[in-house]
């Protein structure tokens, strides 16, 4: 199939509601294991490459063969930049050939924020591409969540209504107790502040730090706005296990070929498992 929109797969999630698992993708054995689960599933999904992993490959021609290889697939499959940080990155981006990008301005005071998001989705608007942004700053210190540090941390509803109103972008991250990585603790996700953000908010909501949380509360967030959640740690963590337990096994091939082979499997199996999670299964 064609390129899907990043904002036409959020609407669809958000008006069936599930949600579009999107799923970063930064070795070639990352990407099959994706699209071949998402075909299995009959699931829509979004592939995502962070900034961080520019460095294993050439962005450019890298995404022409995921292009190529999204293609062949049978089932809806989106493309995004995921955490930009600055405008040259996302220039970069666009450039290499992205056709949706997340502008992270969390770290930023609420003005700038606001100021350099705008800008972003002026210039990303010019060339057709969607903008993902976030607001609220994930807890990826491990910090004990008081009255104080929440208000601090955690999306405010009310500036979520004003920034998404004067920036125009196509969906929103929350930061209401997710954290990237892994938890260091039982994560406690805000859910009565995200009902307020999404009673407040006309555009799809995005959990970030998707891995760790559990079960039951992926579908109490989506069941409440959230569209989109990103999973990496997770994916990762699998392959690396995987990789590590057939190096200590005597008997066991350990040569590299089949090193990545194994290591698809176990991405696969994650992804298969948070598409059920999801709800997204079956909605292609």
């Amino acid at each position: 199939m064609p390129l899907e929109r990043y904002d036409t797969l959020l609407k669809d999630a958000h008006n069936r509601k599930y949600a579009v698992g999107a799923f970063n993708i930064f070795a070639l054995e990352f990407l099959p294991a994706i699209l071949s689960a998402a075909e299995e599933e009959k699931s829509p999904a979004l592939l995502q490459i962070n900034p961080i992993h520019f460095y294993l490959a050439d962005p450019g021609p890298y995404l022409d063969y995921v292009k190529h290889q999204i293609a062949k697939t049978k089932v809806p499959i989106g493309l995004n930049l995921d955490h930009g940080i600055s405008k040259d990155i996302i220039l970069k981006g666009i450039q290499a050939g992205f056709p949706s990008v997340m502008f992270d301005g969390s770290k930023l005071p609420y003005a700038e924020n606001l100021a350099q998001t705008r800008e972003i989705v002026e210039l990303a608007a010019a060339c057709g591409i969607t903008v993902e942004a976030e607001l609220g700053t994930l807890n990826d210190e491990g910090l004990e969540i008081n009255a104080e540090n929440r208000d601090r941390l955690f999306t405010n509803p009310e500036k979520a209504a004003d920034f998404v109103n004067h920036t125009g972008v196509h969906a929103l991250a929350v930061a209401i107790g997710n954290a990237h990585g892994f938890y260091k603790g039982k994560p406690e996700l805000d859910f009565e502040r995200l009902k307020k953000i999404n009673a407040r908010v006309a555009v799809p909501l995005v959990l970030h730090g998707g891995s760790g949380i559990s079960d039951s509360d992926f579908q109490k967030a989506i069941s409440l706005g959230i569209s989109k959640i990103n999973i990496y740690t997770e994916m990762s963590a699998a392959a690396a296990t995987t990789v590590k337990s057939l190096c200590n096994e005597k008997d066991s091939p350990c040569d590299y070929p089949t090193l990545l082979f194994k290591a698809r499997e176990a991405v696969k199996k994650v992804v298969i498992d948070k598409m059920r999670v999801f709800k997204s299964s079956g909605k292609a």
